[in-house]
C-alpha cells in the first residue's frame, strides 16, 4: 500500500475511534439523546462500510473480466432458481385457526412472494446439502 494513503486511512480511522469514544462516553450517562446519536453513528458506519465494499468489489469485478462472467453466470442461476421457487410458490389467501381469512393477504401477492422466499431457501438448502454430501463421500472415497 502506498505510504501516503496509509497515513491517510490511519488518520481517518484515528477521528472516526475518538468521535466512537465520544458518543460512547455520552451514551454512557443514560441520556436518550446521546444514545440516539451513538446508534446514529453506528448505523452511518455500518452504510459507509457496507457501500465502500459494494463499490470495491464492483472495481474488481470490472478489472477481472473472467471474474465476471463468473459472477453473472452464477447471479443467472440464482435467477433461474427464483423464477422455478415462484413457479412452485401457491400465493393463497392465508386464513387463521378459525377459516378468517387475512386482509393483508386478500391479494395474494404477498403471501406469493413469502412463499417464493420459502421455495428459494428450501431448494439453495437442498442443493447445498447434496453438495456437501456429494464432497464428503467424494472425499472418503479416495
Amino acid at each position: 500500500m502506498n505510504k501516503s494513503l496509509s497515513k491517510i486511512l490511519t488518520i481517518v480511522i484515528l477521528v472516526l475511534a475518538v468521535l466512537g469514544a465520544i458518543f460512547y462516553g455520552m451514551s454512557i450517562g443514560g441520556v436518550d439523546a446521546a444514545m440516539g446519536r451513538y446508534v446514529g453513528y453506528a448505523m452511518f458506519l455500518l452504510i459507509v462500510a457496507a457501500g465502500i465494499a459494494v463499490v470495491f468489489s464492483l472495481l474488481n469485478l470490472f478489472k477481472k473480466p473472467a471474474l465476471l462472467k463468473k459472477t453473472l453466470l452464477s447471479l443467472g442461476v440464482l435467477a433461474v432458481v427464483l423464477v422455478i421457487a415462484y413457479a412452485l410458490a401457491d400465493g393463497g389467501t392465508v386464513t387463521d385457526a378459525s377459516g378468517k381469512i387475512f386482509e393483508v393477504t386478500r391479494e395474494g401477492s404477498t403471501s406469493k412472494w413469502v412463499d417464493t422466499g420459502i421455495w428459494y431457501s428450501l431448494i439453495l438448502l437442498v442443493v447445498g446439502a447434496a453438495l456437501f454430501l456429494w464432497d464428503m463421500v467424494k472425499n472418503l472415497i479416495k
